[in-house]
């Protein structure tokens, strides 16, 4: 040090005394701790001291930790220097700072734009440890105090090397111990990060302490340059705790334009090869910055003042992301070349495990706030789009030749030469050959989104055998639509140039799985005996490739090289190709004679193989085999001796009958029965006529159809074959006996429904509107006239006559006119029996109730009057006791144990209650002693009682008499009457709870789905039934509300329900009907009502009844309807009718012809069924039969509405289709296809008959007075709809009932199940009995049924279907509609909506409104939740309309429970909503196969939330039917995690889960959004006031907005809207002193009430004298005390105790104010607080 640099110390040092001194005063004390305290990392400084002797150009530094200090050296040329503290700021402003001066500076470096940073702010953190920390320098020797000051030392420090520069940090801070900063220092030398890789100069780090020696070093192997990359293959020591190891790396550096280096670095593993590391950004040393990248990036950024973070939003650190985003692009390819190189391929597959594939990981550049990586994702992206790094299996690929296989399997069985040969593409190459695309798909999103645009297309098994059509698909996984390339796939030239051994693993390959044999048997895949592909079956599934024969020619057979390997020949042998059958030379040789018309064709050969594979075929193959061959013309017939050829159809079998009824029409072909029968011989003759009859050989006349078609005027009619024939014969001959021969073979023709007599006429009309459509009429056809108009019969007198005007007694006896197909004929010939229709008609009596009236007029016969019948009741009442006693006595010798078969004795009795006082002596204290007069009570009981489980329970005890007292004087008592009345009552409950017992116990232990099981429960279930009916067995709903449904002429809807609608409503009619207006009462009469949720449609019988009602006056309307417990008990009866043994079981006896259509919502289930089963029966059959079963009317009526909508143009239908039972729709009740019970479906030879499965057991149509049952008749096909809803006894019984062709049985098991009262068969339906319950693989038991999977769902965009198609589906739901068709949602700003919406609300189990409650009856609500519902949509309802003028949207909100829809409901209800939106409200059952473009889903709680799945919220059908009717946005309104046992809410918690992995979803505190409604947060809370109900309640006006009691069964919300309240949504004007109501009529003004007044006042909707908003004012004393304006006088009518008041008000009407007296409004405040308003009148009568 010289003289000048003394000097310059010394000024410093006082300058420094005098700055300490300022510091250390109390006011500046914060900026010293300020300094120190910026590194939460306390041993921070150990990066800073290396940073400096970077600076200093040291290559070496070693740490020395002692128990008392720390000592740092290290051999940097660069030495501490020293300035005049004069000069300082200067200094400072040109980088000529002295050393000394800047490390004794606060905030004032020395360091320079390229340095790391010499003596800056980091140094300071060494004051954490140390107070007076000392510096040795070859020039200078001195030691820091009071933080700041210099001071100098005397003597060298002994350890000093020369030319080191040495710091001696002694430990001897007064707030950190020693042993404390040992602990933290020694620990940080240890696990330094990356120490030395980002320096320039520094290469080696010695530490020593203790025991412990470690080191830090850098080695650099290989230096490469690419253009202005420098690439430095690094090798770095590291210490692991007290253990060294190497990590490797390539490190690519580039030089910024200010000469800045920066650098990526990318680390390998031991072999060479790349591996993922997670480290922060660098800048020299390790900053606290998450990069979410796999490699390591460091460059010059500009930090915080803790150096811990990169400052966000400044220029130059964002430049430096910018040029490390594109070094580290550049540096992927650059490895890539080094790999290749040197033979180690260093870009693999798991190159994505170290470049970003996740853009969502990283921050939007956008945002100042924070430092964004996503420059890397974008560069790195780019670079493999525009450069050959793709990888493949030994190269690199564009992404335009990258081929991305669906399993790595694909990858290994295909060359990238036989893929250039499938796609087309002879560049192609699999991409990414270790990743299976379908795992990715399902395991990481982020990356399958990635690769999936990195690839030209994907590939799985389907496209490379099948080939594959470019299109568009959507992808569930991305939640967008994709492209898919077109895919040429395997063809024939791809399997002939392939070698034989490629062929043998292809063949392994396809035999793995199911699905792959089954998609190649019609592909040309094999070899045959030509080397050409062939396939094993054609396009109708026969086989057509063989195993070779020796000796066998004409067939195609498989190559014989194939079959020499073992497993390709198991394969096409499990495939089905084998030798050729029978069968196979009848397809492959046969037929193809008849198809291309040979002339020489051997007909009784061809006939001899056609009968012989017939006798072999099994019952499942026949139907098929004729199908093929009944077309083919080798049966032989004769004409004029000459042998012809024909098909089967146009021939007769040559019966007596036949030759004898065709005798006069000589065309007729007969077949040469007798040649065939020579043919087959005596054993399979009975084969011969049943082959024949098959085939369609007929042995009655043939019934034939002919149209004439046309377009003004068609025509059809059928014809019986040689009908119109026979009859002229008979009439010419007047051949009795040939008359009687054709009455009989009308009999048989009848009987077979044949004889039609209608002629179909359509003729083109034109309609008002300038259409056109089909009138149809019926005439008499050619048959008819021919029967009626020709002389055929024999009358009693001999004579022929026609059937015209002809009676039953006036026939001739020589024809059968008794047996019951003969009844048939009489009523289609309109032959009358006039004896008959004198007599009592007893059609509708049924067999019970005729054999009492037989067994009545068997009493009278024998002169038995009803005095001979009371004495024979006493008679037979006294044998009946003295056998009890006689059975009694026996059953006490013979049974101690007394069977409860008989009525005990009463010594038995005795003995029993002796023995129990005997045997319970022990503890006789705990009993309850029974004295001698209850026990005599219980023996008179047990002697009444009927001992066996009674059948009849109607019958009850008789009751108390009526006495007609006044209410003062009590009514006698007669306490023996009494006492027998108890004891009666007491005897049949016994009785009761016996029979109630057995049918318990023979339930339970019965085998579920066995007989005794179906007919017990529904035996159960009828006598439930009867009992919640019992007494008037009426139920009685009243509604709220009646308004008349839109568009309708007599239909009502009845809003508001008091209890529960039933489903049964539907099936009644004759329902009596009460409006109540004030004290006026209208009675109306109801045809059908039709349920939808808490509405009831109700259609009246007459539609002038309700013209002239002013709806809106009514106040209350009631139904009094008769439960149809008939219908529970008539199914009980018909299936009591199969009489099974009770362990028959139903379910493994299912029928086999039942096939399923399982239909997810939304997949238009309904449609199917019309247009791709109901109308291709129809249109290819001339007779058929189709029933079709629903649960409700309703579901009846879509259904018909839909063929109806299919059909177009074309009317046909009404000549088919048939709606029976009761509609609610009156456009169907207007329509032909609409019939009653006097209809005669037998007039139809095909027709599809539409009803409810209610009626099935014992509905009729009933022509003419004769029955016919639904049940009774031969139905074709049965179609069964919305069968999850349908209890599976009236499912089962139509399956055991009936046989027809085929049950097609459509509905959803996810979806609502059935409604039933006994628990034992809860949620039981055809779904659980055939075990029906996966969608992804549908397997079913007693047989594997077909089960038609709608995959497609057309109702939600994809972001909603994919919730509940992962949710219940298994993720396998495609989408027909896409995220662009969502309905735009204009709401004028942002309210953070998105397509999924999640809105979480507390639950406190003690605050009032917070709290979850139930009624009795079961029903849980919360306040809070129910009213935040409410006030949300009503505010986003006006939102909606403000900002989507002219578009309706319709919201839907559904709850769980009853109670809380109710709630909602009736709060909207008091709401005026705009007419842009149409809100629905309801429960999820109320909700299921309706939709809406919103839903709302509240799922509040019960007071408790368990655990079990039989809590309704944790039912997968229920939350499933709820999160699926929303079309394009759903909210999911839900309980906030703060909930106690929310995770027990399994089901919603995974829903929630769900909508987070999709990418348009957000979540609400509900909180949050109060806030944004009202501008307060807690304002439901501190606008609601909650109590319980009082014994006695009377309301005035509420104090707060919404008042609510609470009890047990009820729950009452009150709401006051206060004056100048604007409804949410509805702003205000600003700069006023008005406040506007949203009124098209009106504007209020609140300053015109008196201020005395103002604060009471209320706003209310006003109609009459005055229409819109009005201010009601309430007052007390005289209204002259408060305004002086003039005022009339009014009068509001008002019912009170359902009575019509008058009340008179005073009104100020430019003002537009109504005056109330206070005493006035406690008496009527409820009325003038309804939604409706008040109606304002200027008289007192309108």
């Amino acid at each position: 040090m010289n003289e000048q640099e003394k000097l310059f110390f010394s000024a410093l040092h006082k300058d420094r005394s005098e700055n300490a001194d300022t510091l250390e005063k109390p006011s500046m004390r914060g900026i010293k701790n300020s300094v120190v305290e910026k590194y939460s990392d306390q041993a921070h400084f150990i990066y800073e001291l290396l940073q400096n002797a970077d600076d200093a150009f040291a290559t070496g530094a070693r740490f020395i930790l002692e128990k008392k200090r720390l000592i740092f050296a290290h051999n940097g040329s660069r030495h501490f220097s020293v300035t005049d503290p004069v000069n300082e700021e200067a200094d400072s402003e040109n980088n000529t700072l002295g050393d000394i001066n800047a490390i004794t500076s606060i905030a004032n470096s020395n360091k320079t734009e390229a340095s790391i940073g010499k003596f800056g702010v980091g140094f300071k953190a060494v004051f954490q440890y140390t107070q007076t920390p000392h510096i040795y320098d070859p020039n200078f020797k001195f030691k820091i105090e009071r933080f700041i000051v210099p001071t100098l030392l005397d003597e060298d420090f002994s350890m000093r090397r020369p030319d080191e520069t040495l710091f001696v940090f002694p430990f001897d801070h007064q707030e950190r111990d020693a042993d404390e900063a040992y602990n933290d220092i020694s620990d940080k030398l240890k696990n330094l990060s990356y120490p030395l890789l980002f320096l320039t100069n520094l290469k080696d780090i010695e530490f020593e302490f203790g025991d412990v020696i470690g080191l830090y070093e850098k080695c650099i192997k290989e230096t490469i340059r690419f253009a202005d990359t420098v690439a430095e293959h690094l090798v770095l020591t590291q210490n692991a705790g007290e253990e060294l190891y190497d990590e490797k790396l390539w490190l690519f550096s580039r030089l910024d334009e200010h000469n800045h280096k920066y650098s990526a670095g990318f680390f390998t593993n031991e072999e060479g090869y790349l591996r993922s590391i997670d480290e922060p950004a660098f800048c020299f040393f390790p900053t606290k910055e998450v990069t979410n990248l796999n490699f390591i990036i460091h460059a010059p950024f500009l930090l915080t003042d803790s150096r811990e973070g990169i400052r966000a939003g400044v220029a130059h650190n964002d430049n430096m992301i910018k040029l490390l985003s594109k070094l580290s692009a550049d540096s992927l390819e650059y490895l890539r070349d080094i790999g290749v190189k040197n033979s180690k391929r260093l870009i693999d597959d798991s190159i994505i495990d170290i470049i970003p594939v996740d853009e969502n990981a990283f921050s939007d550049p956008s945002n100042k706030r924070k430092v964004s990586f996503l420059p890397f994702y974008e560069s790195i992206k780019e670079k493999f789009e525009n450069t050959k790094l793709i990888p493949t299996e030994n190269d690199y690929v564009i992404p335009n030749n990258a081929y991305w296989a669906a399993v790595p399997q694909l990858t290994q069985l295909f060359s990238n030469k036989q893929l250039s040969k499938i796609v087309e593409n002879e560049e192609a190459q699999w991409a990414f050959v270790s990743l299976g695309r379908d795992e990715v798909q399902r395991n990481n999103k982020a990356l399958f989104r990635y690769v999936e645009e990195l690839t030209r297309t994907n590939l799985n098994e389907d496209a490379i055998i099948t080939g594959r059509s470019r299109g568009y698909f959507y992808n569930r996984y991305l939640g967008d639509y994709q492209s898919l390339e077109s895919v040429k796939g395997i063809d024939s030239g791809f399997i002939e140039n392939q070698d034989i051994e490629w062929l043998h693993k292809f063949y392994k390959w396809l035999s793995e799985t199911k699905h792959r044999t089954e998609i190649i048997k019609e592909l040309p895949i094999f070899l045959d005996q030509n080397q050409k592909a062939a396939a094993a079956f054609d396009d109708d599934e026969q086989l057509i490739l063989f195993l070779p024969v020796k000796d066998v020619e004409g067939y195609k057979v498989i190559c014989e090289e194939l079959l020499k390997n073992k497993n390709t020949r198991d394969f096409i042998t499990s495939i089905g190709i084998k030798q050729p059958s029978l069968k196979n030379q009848i397809y492959n040789i046969i037929l193809p004679q008849y198809e291309k018309g040979d002339a020489e064709i051997d007909a009784d050969l061809h006939f001899s193989i056609f009968f012989k594979y017939y006798c072999k075929c099994s019952t499942d193959e026949i139907e098929d085999f004729i199908d093929l061959i009944k077309s083919c013309e080798f049966l032989i017939f004769y004409q004029d001796g000459t042998a012809y050829r024909s098909k089967a159809s146009d021939m007769y079998l040559p019966t007596d009958d036949l030759i004898r009824y065709f005798r006069n029409k000589s065309a007729t072909r007969f077949i040469d029965i007798d040649h065939y029968k020579s043919m087959v011989g005596n054993e399979r003759e009975k084969y011969l006529f049943s082959f024949l009859r098959e085939l369609g050989v007929k042995a009655s006349p043939n019934v034939y159809y002919i149209d004439e078609p046309g377009y003004l005027h068609q025509t059809t009619e059928r014809f019986i074959d040689g009908l119109q024939e026979i009859v002229e014969e008979v009439e010419e001959t007047k051949d009795a006996e040939l008359s009687v021969f054709l009455w009989n073979q009308l009999c048989g023709l009848a009987e077979e429904n044949k004889l039609g007599f209608n002629l179909l006429n359509k003729t083109v009309k034109t309609r008002p509107d300038g259409r056109y459509n089909f009138r149809i009429q019926y005439e008499d056809s050619s048959t008819k006239i021919c029967l009626f108009s020709k002389k055929w019969l024999v009358n009693n007198e001999g004579n022929f006559v026609s059937v015209k005007g002809i009676t039953k007694d006036e026939l001739s006896s020589i024809y059968d006119t008794e047996s019951e197909r003969s009844a048939t004929l009489l009523t289609i010939l309109e032959i009358i029996d006039v004896q008959e229709n004198e007599e009592e008609d007893e059609s509708n009596l049924s067999d019970s109730q005729r054999e009492k009236i037989e067994f009545a007029n068997r009493i009278k016969a024998l002169g038995i009057n009803e005095e001979d019948l009371e004495e024979f009741k006493e008679f037979k009442k006294q044998k009946e006791v003295r056998k009890r006693a006689a059975e009694a006595g026996q059953n006490s010798v013979n049974n101690p144990s007394h069977s409860f078969e008989t009525n005990i004795p009463t010594e038995d009795i005795d003995d029993y209650f002796k023995e129990d006082a005997e045997n319970d002596s022990a503890s006789a204290k705990d009993k309850k002693k029974i004295n001698k007069a209850t026990i005599k009570v219980i023996k008179d009981i047990a002697n009444r009682t009927k001992g066996k489980g009674v059948t009849s329970l109607s019958s009850d005890p008789e009751q108390e008499p009526d006495f007609d007292e006044d209410e003062y004087t009590s009514s006698p008592i007669d306490y023996s009457k009494k006492i027998e009345r108890a004891i009666q009552k007491s005897a049949a409950e016994i009785d009761k709870i016996t029979y109630f017992e057995e049918l318990q116990n023979k339930a339970l232990s019965a085998p579920r789905y066995s007989y005794g099981w179906f007919t017990t429960l529904l035996e159960m279930e009828s006598i439930h039934s009867g009992e919640v009916n019992s007494g008037s067995r009426e139920i009685s709903i009243n509604f709220a509300k009646a308004e008349r449904e839109p568009g309708t002429k007599r239909t009502l809807v009845l809003k508001h329900p008091d209890k529960f609608i039933p489903q049964f409503m539907e099936e009644l009619s004759d329902i009596p009907l009460a409006l109540h207006m004030g004290d006026q009462t209208k009675k109306l009469a109801i045809e059908v009502a039709n349920i939808k949720s808490y509405t009831l449609r109700v259609k009246m019988k007459n539609p002038e009844a309700i013209d002239g009602i002013d709806l809106s006056a009514v106040t209350s309307a009631t139904i009094d309807a008769k439960s149809p417990v008939f219908l529970l008990e008539e199914l009980r009866k018909q299936f009591a009718e199969f009489e099974y043994e009770d362990d028959f079981n139903m379910q493994d006896n299912l029928c086999e012809n039942i096939e399923f259509v399982f239909g997810p919502p939304g997949t238009g289930k309904t449609t199917h069924l019309a247009k791709n089963i109901i109308m291709p029966i129809i249109k290819n059959s001339r007779e058929c039969k189709v029933l079709v079963l629903t649960p409700t009317n309703k579901s009846a009526d879509v259904l018909v509405n839909r063929i109806i909508e299919l059909s177009g143009n074309d009317t046909s239908y009404n000549q088919w289709l048939i709606r029976f039972g009761a509609t609610g729709d009156e456009d169907i009740e207007q329509s032909p296809v609409f019939r009653d019970k006097s209809f005669d479906i037998r007039s139809l030879s095909k027709n599809v008959t539409v009803t409810t499965i209610a009626r099935f057991p014992y509905d009729f149509f009933m022509p003419n007075g004769a029955r016919i049952f639904l049940n009774g008749m031969n139905w074709d096909y049965i179609i069964i709809d919305e069968a999850s809803m349908i209890p599976i006894a009236n499912i089962v019984y139509p399956l055991y009932k009936k046989t027809p062709k085929k049950f097609i049985i459509a509905g959803d098991p996810f979806q609502i199940e059935p409604i039933t009262s006994i628990d034992l068969w809860k949620n039981e339906n055809i779904y659980t009995m055939v075990h029906l319950d996966s969608f992804e693989n549908p397997d079913t038991t007693p047989y594997q049924y077909k089960v038609d999977l709608l995959t497609t769902q057309y109702r939600s965009i994809p972001n909603i279907g994919g919730i509940f198609s992962e949710f219940a589906y298994g993720g396998i739901l495609k989408h027909y509609r896409d995220s662009d068709s969502q309905r735009t949602l204009n709401l004028g700003q942002d309210f953070g909506i998105k397509t999924l919406n999640i809105i979480k609300f507390p639950v406190s189990k003690y605050e009032s409104i917070y709290r979850c409650k139930r009624l009795q009856h079961s029903s849980s609500y919360q306040v809070y939740s129910a009213i935040f519902t409410f006030e949300y949509v009503s505010y986003l309802s006006r939102v909606i309309a403000k900002n989507n003028k002219g578009s309706l949207f319709k919201i839907g909100i559904i709850a769980p429970y009853r109670a809380q829809a109710d709630m909602i409901d009736k709060l909207l209800s008091s709401e005026k909503l705009p007419d842009e939106v149409d809100v629905q409200v309801g429960t999820i059952h109320g909700f299921q196969g309706d939709e809406c473009d919103i839903i709302f889903d509240v799922f509040n709680t019960p007071p408790s939330i368990s655990t079990t799945k039989e809590m309704f919220l944790n039912k997968m059908n229920i939350i499933n039917v709820s999160i699926s009717r929303a079309r394009d946005y759903l909210f999911i309104i839900m309980p906030n995690d703060e909930t106690e046992n929310i995770n027990h809410l399994r089901l919603v918690k995974r829903v929630e889960s769900l909508i987070k992995r999709t990418d348009s979803w957000n979540e609400f505190d509900s909180l949050d959004l109060e806030k944004i409604v009202f501008g307060d947060s807690n304002y439901l809370e501190n606008n609601t006031f909650s109590t319980g109900h009082q014994s006695v309640n009377v309301y005035g006006l509420p104090e707060k907005k919404y008042e609510v009691r609470t009890e047990d069964n009820a729950v009452d919300v009150q709401i006051h809207r206060m004056a100048g309240h604007s409804a949410p949504g509805v702003q205000p004007l600003s700069g006023t002193r008005k406040t506007f109501l949203n009124s098209k009529s009106n504007i209020l003004d609140k300053t015109l009430i008196p201020e005395e007044l103002r604060g009471n006042a209320i706003t209310i909707t006003v109609s009459g004298a005055i229409n819109g908003y009005c201010f009601l004012v309430p007052y007390s004393g005289k209204l002259k005390r408060y305004t002086a304006k003039k005022v009339v006088g009014m009068f509001v009518p008002q019912t009170r105790n359902g009575k019509e008041k008058i009340v008179s008000v005073s009104v100020v009407e430019e003002d537009r104010i109504i005056y109330v007296s206070s005493d006035t409004l406690k008496v009527y405040g409820q009325g003038f607080n309804t939604p409706e308003g008040i109606t304002l009148r200027k008289t007192l009568f309108n």
